[in-house]
């Protein structure tokens, strides 16, 4: 295990656990008058030794069996009219638990009295990674074909949901406040009637031209889809950012330190944007389920990090270590140093590379988190030999 003892976490990280307190405001339709009364019925089937980390991680690993089911029978995002029936149900059944376990979790912890830091990183964490399952996995339900998106059209899709998840915990980085987004138990719910759909009718259910405007529904997604996630997040979140610098709610940091945790997303969007478009081997066309996984573990680790910053109020990173592997790959691809046969071989060790780099900061961070507040991963200490859980603030408006 010495492997997984790396000191991931400063003086100052540890110091911000001890006075870490959660607080969240949800002010979604949805969510507080659906989902949250469904939850709240739903928990109660649990019983209280059931850890809420351990729901989470379930429900991630629901979302992982997606992804290994359809990166084998789908590859390259081609077969989606050929595939058995039965994988558009199962996952219709893995997408629905995965979000009811997630949205769960948290009153689980209330339930059993065992909320800590922990948990939101584990939460928020195991989301990070999630940001690339969802979508990836629908990619397949509207693949690649005339009513489908191209290879491209997936990578800025990624991008947008990427940019709404970041969006939020940069929000809180500045304001102290995570703000949740309206758009995630839409796009939840949205996600497991897509699947049905396509379970009762056959993904050809989704190619059809929209009437009067006459173009394929895939197009229309291509524009909804990032107004509705972009809307309802960046302008909201400028706007609570203002509001916290003019009451002095914030933590009123300089422009630059406001900025900070948004330079590694950028340089990742630009550089993976750059090699996808630019390769001479046209690899994210030709390897578009390895090209977005290597981008989609980056985020994470990228997200993760930002994540441990705001709720130990710690700055963040600047540039992720992992960009000084990501960045000369794509430089040296892009002006043709490697053969076609080499770049796909880069591109597939260098993805191997990531996730066991990400791994390795998720299992290094959940340990020293659980020794220094001497607390189980996946077990519900006994609360009556530790001191009073940290307070949790959950408001709904």
């Amino acid at each position: 295990m010495n492997l997984f003892n790396y000191q991931y976490l400063g003086r100052e990280h540890l110091k911000g656990l001890n006075e870490y307190k959660y607080n969240a405001v949800d002010t979604s339709p949805v969510s507080i008058y659906v989902m949250q009364p469904f939850w709240n019925r739903c928990v109660e089937f649990f019983p209280r030794w059931f850890a809420p980390n351990l729901m989470t991680f379930l429900g991630f690993l629901l979302l992982v069996f997606n992804f290994v089911m359809f990166s084998y029978y789908d590859f390259y995002f081609t077969e989606a009219l050929a595939l058995p029936r039965w994988i558009w149900l199962v996952a219709a059944l893995c997408q629905f638990c995965s979000h009811q376990l997630d949205g769960m979790d948290g009153k689980q912890a209330r339930r059993t009295k065992s909320s800590s830091a922990l948990g939101e990183l584990f939460d928020h964490g195991v989301d990070s990674w999630a940001c690339f399952l969802f979508p990836v996995c629908i990619f397949s339900v509207i693949s690649k074909s005339e009513y489908g998106f191209s290879p491209m059209a997936m990578h800025m899709l990624l991008w947008i949901i990427y940019l709404s998840f970041i969006d939020s915990h940069w929000e809180k980085y500045n304001t102290k406040v995570l703000y949740l987004p309206w758009s995630y138990d839409i796009s939840m719910l949205i996600m497991t009637i897509t699947y049905l759909l396509a379970y009762f009718f056959t993904p050809a259910v989704f190619h059809f031209d929209v009437p009067i405007i006459n173009i394929p529904f895939a197009r229309c997604v291509e524009i909804i889809w990032p107004l509705f996630a972009i809307c309802t997040s960046v302008p909201i979140s400028i706007k609570h950012i203002q509001e916290s610098y003019k009451n002095g709610t914030g933590y009123n940091r300089t422009y630059y330190e406001a900025l900070r945790p948004l330079i590694s997303p950028a340089i990742l969007f630009l550089s993976s944007t750059w090699w996808g478009l630019a390769s001479p081997h046209m690899i994210m066309q030709k390897q578009s389920r390895i090209f977005f996984s290597a981008v989609g573990a980056t985020f994470s680790n990228i997200a993760c990090r930002l994540v441990v910053a705001q709720m130990t109020s710690t700055r963040s990173d600047g540039v992720n270590n992992l960009l000084y592997c990501f960045v000369p790959i794509q430089i040296m691809s892009v002006y043709g140093a490697f053969s076609e046969k080499m770049e796909f071989k880069l591109l597939f060790l260098l993805n191997i590379f990531v996730i066991l780099a990400h791994l390795h900061y998720a299992i290094c961070v959940v340990r020293q988190i659980c020794d220094h507040l001497n607390i189980r991963a996946f077990k519900i200490t006994d609360q009556s030999k530790q001191p009073p859980p940290a307070e949790v603030h959950v408001k709904h408006q």
